[in-house]
């Protein structure tokens, strides 16, 4: 085993692990050890699997057998006194008998090497201490160590670097473990705070004195494995890494961790964001093997239950670092195959031979762990106080009147507010608006997409709406964490027809707006200037003072963020942040017990494909989804070997209470002489023009693709019995090297590309292909990382552009069928999907119509006939122009043009005769 400790972060660097599987599939070994010079065989020879338990002796005839061997790969020792260590590294993934032969050669230098002396001078002594130290490490276990025949190490010393090496194992006597470990030394070195060694060790369980020192070993066992690389990766083979207490995050783009600062909390969701690391285990070559590939550098926190982290003021945790670029293989006890792809710096790295367990050691599954319910047990400092307290958004909304009546359309305006301006538009994207009856009885939810700080929608109001005092709630998810109070909440009261609310306060305003003339025509242009403020995310709203008499701000006011001091305590945090939509549930097999499955989900109008894995539970989670409208998802759950899981239970969405509320109305309700004309009620002319709105955001169209045949014949196939199977667990493009010609795939810094002959390809432009699944566009290649080798019927290449695929395909496609997919005609449906393919159907984003204002620029919509009275003339919920246009309609009245920011507004009275 090699590791290396950098500087402070004691960064490790592990070689030479042998993987051990917990398969209940088996395999033996067998083989004769001989002398290396006279070929006689060797009795009584330790052969071991390494790093374990597991071991025999040669008998008289040089003959070992190991048995009862779990599927992966082991490296095979052998050690004999007088003679130099072997050892052997070997893989069974069948259960046929393997034989392997030893020849070990004799130690010619192991006797001229004994030293007659009492003792070692003080500067072994010396050299010994710094190598016990290092190589044993700082943890309370350590002074419980001891090494037994540490005479045999000799050490080497040159302007301080310490090298020490050994001819036969050193054993160790691990009292805090219950061990005694023969550990063959094959390299170490210490430089300053760098330490690396190698080697390999054999274990032999030690028998208690008493059942109280068998219960002291058992605890100690578990803490040494909570918390190392081992229970990391074993967490992640058992799909329960939240469970045993790991929480993962990684650098935001465009920050430096080294400007990082000791208040964690106060930077989450800013420099540093969560990370769902277990999302990215895939499945490895044989059952009980798995392979992951992190990010470049991931943070990963880990409750322990017996120490406490002092990398963070407000974090508790233990901290430690992961690195790598490369795919690691482990297997289903934790154990990395090739570990020296592996980079671990902080706490995990500070478990050294001390807290070595063997590779057949697990926890005892039965003992639920606990994890540390409280973060933290001091009072929170002034600066971790203010990182809590810039986490803090809040939702602000605007309509477009102040009370409505039946039959109407409420318009509103969103925004969302930050306690700190540099957090702006970092944290939440997904928004919840609640329309709330006066028995505090939801009547509709709706979820909107914020885009730049702002999003708008509209509630239809039903003819038959009792009359009351209504609420508009809206909040996101995030805010959850600090509390219910912090929502938004504002009364808008639905009133009769023959009834108005009486207000006349003046509105006052630092800016102005100014139209082009005091008095206009019915169906004349009205121009409006607004002077002072930016030109940026106003909300405009013109409403006929006969129909809506003039009341106060049509925003509420914001409530104040919770002051820093206020956090006595940290958060729970129970609640994340959405970038987009989610889904989550469990998958079950045909006994109803929970299933390790494949999901592939298709939704959008582009039938964009999520693929997701669920843990050892059956449970699985995808976010990030951007859906507008009510949306039929299709979905498919398949297990390992490829093979249809017909239950996927699907988690019901977890939503805030309605509690009472604490707003009181401070208006009053008067009676009209005549009954307001709404605008239901409005028979438009139908040449009438809708009036342009001043901001025009576009979105894309993708064109739908259906499964094959739509494209013909491809240029190239590869089949599934073309595949090599030392592909299994890799991404699934990568069977295409060296099969198809004129498509080059290369493989750097952790990335696939691919660039073919044929394709429209640019220096500057993107040279990768279109890829399909099962018909389905998928973002990019990385998005096949969970489609398993196992799994696929065929792969079809079209290396030139077809005009189905527009410029999407103009690099080429790359369309993979899963064996999912294939069946007869009649089993499949027009998605490519088996007939068995489940859908469901999810609310997505509210997408709200747009607001209509006639335009009356022509001389034939001018001198239509059609009655035109509306109650509200205008609305615009995000202006970015100091200027504006609109209609008079057709009802000789006076005007209200309010704007407003958000937090002030300024307002306008213009007079419209006939």
């Amino acid at each position: 085993m090699t590791q290396f400790f950098r500087s402070n972060l004691l960064t490790i660097l592990f070689f030479s692990l042998a993987s051990f599987a917990i398969s209940a599939q088996t395999f033996t070994i067998k083989g004769v050890v001989r002398d290396a010079k006279t070929a006689e065989v060797v009795p009584f020879a330790n052969v071991f699997i390494a790093n374990t338990t597991k071991g025999t002796s040669t008998n008289e005839n040089g003959e070992y057998t190991i048995s009862k061997i779990p599927f992966g790969t082991v490296i095979v020792s052998v050690s004999m006194v007088g003679y130099a260590p072997a050892r052997q590294t070997v893989r069974g993934e069948t259960d046929a008998t393997k034989e392997i032969d030893f020849t070990i050669s004799p130690n010619e230098q192991e006797l001229s090497e004994v030293k007659v002396s009492a003792s070692k001078d003080k500067t072994w002594e010396k050299q010994f201490q710094r190598f016990s130290k290092a190589i044993l490490g700082e943890s309370p276990l350590a002074k419980a160590c001891s090494f037994k025949n540490s005479y045999l190490i000799d050490f080497e010393d040159t302007k301080g670097v310490l090298k020490a090496s050994s001819t036969r194992p050193i054993e160790l006597e691990n009292l805090a473990l219950g061990y005694r470990v023969f550990f063959t030394l094959t390299g170490f070195v210490l430089a300053n705070d760098e330490i690396q060694y190698q080697g390999y060790a054999r274990f032999e369980e030690l028998k208690p004195v008493s059942e109280k020192e068998a219960n002291k070993w058992t605890q100690n066992r578990q803490m040494a494995f909570e918390g190392s690389d081992r229970h990391l990766f074993w967490a992640l083979a058992q799909r329960k890494l939240k469970a045993e207490g790991y929480e993962g995050f990684i650098d935001a783009v465009g920050f430096n961790p080294a400007n990082r600062t000791s208040n964690f909390y106060g930077q989450l969701g800013k420099s540093i964001l969560a990370y769902p690391i277990d999302s990215l285990v895939r499945k490895g070559r044989i059952a009980s093997e798995y392979r992951i590939r992190f990010p470049k550098r991931i943070e990963l926190h880990f409750a322990s239950p017996y120490y406490n982290g002092q990398f963070y003021r407000d974090d508790t945790r233990m901290i430690s670092w992961i690195e790598n670029l490369k795919d690691l293989d482990f297997n289903d006890r934790g154990v990395i195959q090739n570990p020296k792809d592996l980079i671990i710096s902080g706490f995990m790295s500070s478990k050294r031979l001390a807290e070595m367990l063997p590779l057949d050691y697990l926890p005892n599954e039965s003992i639920e762990r606990e994890i540390p319910k409280e973060k933290l047990n001091i009072e929170l400092d002034s600066t971790t106080q203010k990182g809590l307290w810039r986490l803090q958004e809040q939702v602000q909304l605007t309509t477009n009147k102040s009370y409505y009546h039946p039959n109407e359309n409420l318009w509103f305006s969103g925004k969302m507010l930050y306690a700190d301006a540099s957090m702006s538009d970092s944290i939440s994207k997904v928004v919840y608006v609640e329309w709330i009856s006066p028995k505090n009885e939801l009547i509709t939810r709706q979820k909107h997409h914020v885009d730049s700080l702002h999003f708008k929608g509209m509630f239809t109001l039903p003819a038959d709406l009792t009359f009351g005092n209504y609420r508009l709630r809206a909040y996101t998810k995030w805010m959850r964490n600090f509390g219910d109070s912090c929502f938004y909440e504002q009364i808008i009261p639905v009133i009769s027809p023959k009834q108005y609310i009486a207000d006349n306060v003046a509105t006052k305003s630092v800016f102005k707006v100014i139209t082009d003339k005091k008095t206009y025509q019915t169906r004349e242009k009205i121009n409006v200037m607004i002077e002072g403020i930016k030109p940026e995310s106003l909300t405009v709203s013109v409403t006929d003072t006969m129909a809506v008499r003039r009341a106060k701000a049509l925003t509420a006011q914001a409530k104040a963020f919770l002051p820093a001091s206020s956090f006595k305590t940290i958060p729970d945090f129970k609640y994340l942040a959405e970038t987009g939509l989610s889904l989550s549930g469990k998958v079950l097999d045909k006994n109803d017990k929970p299933a390790l499955a494949n999901l592939v989900f298709y939704f959008g109008k582009a039938k964009s494909t999520v693929t997701t894995l669920t843990d050892t539970e059956g449970k699985f989670s995808v976010s990030g989804i951007q859906l507008s409208d009510t949306t039929d998802i299709n979905y498919q759950a398949t297990d390992l070997k490829g093979k249809l899981l017909e239950r996927v239970l699907f988690d019901a969405e977890e939503f805030p209470a309605i509690k009472l509320s604490t707003l009181k109305p401070n208006f009053t309700v008067k009676d009209l002489q005549s009954t307001v004309l709404i605008e239901k009620d409005i028979d438009l002319p139908k040449d009438a023009i809708q009036l342009d709105e001043v901001s025009v955001s576009t979105k894309r169209s993708e064109k739908q693709f259906v499964s094959k045949p739509i494209y013909g014949n491809p240029d190239f196939t590869v089949y599934a019995k073309e595949i090599s199977p030392a592909l299994i667990g890799m991404n699934p493009v990568m069977a295409l090297q060296g099969k198809v010609p004129g498509v080059q795939i290369t493989y750097a810094d952790g990335r696939i590309k691919v660039r073919m002959r044929g394709g429209q390809n640019s220096i500057e432009g993107d040279s990768a292909p279109l890829y399909l699944l099962d018909g389905f566009p998928v973002e990019d290649v990385t998005s096949l990382m969970n489609v398993s080798m196992d799994n696929i019927d065929r792969i079809e290449v079209l290396k030139t552009a077809r005009a189905m695929f527009g410029s999407r395909g103009a690099n080429g496609v790359i369309a993979i069928y899963t064996k999912s997919s294939v069946s007869k005609p009649s089993e499949r449906n027009n998605a490519g999907l088996k007939s068995s393919a489940k859908q469901l159907t999810i609310i997505g984003y509210h997408d709200p119509k747009p607001f209509f204002s006639p335009n009356y620029g022509t001389t034939q919509a001018k001198e239509s006939t059609k009655l035109d009275i509306r109650t509200t003339l205008f609305w615009q919920p995000n202006l970015s122009s100091s200027t504006f246009s609109f209609y008079a309609a057709d009802n000789a009245s006076i005007y209200r043009i309010l704007v407003s920011n958000g937090n002030e507004t300024a307002e306008v009275f213009i007079e419209v005769k006939k």
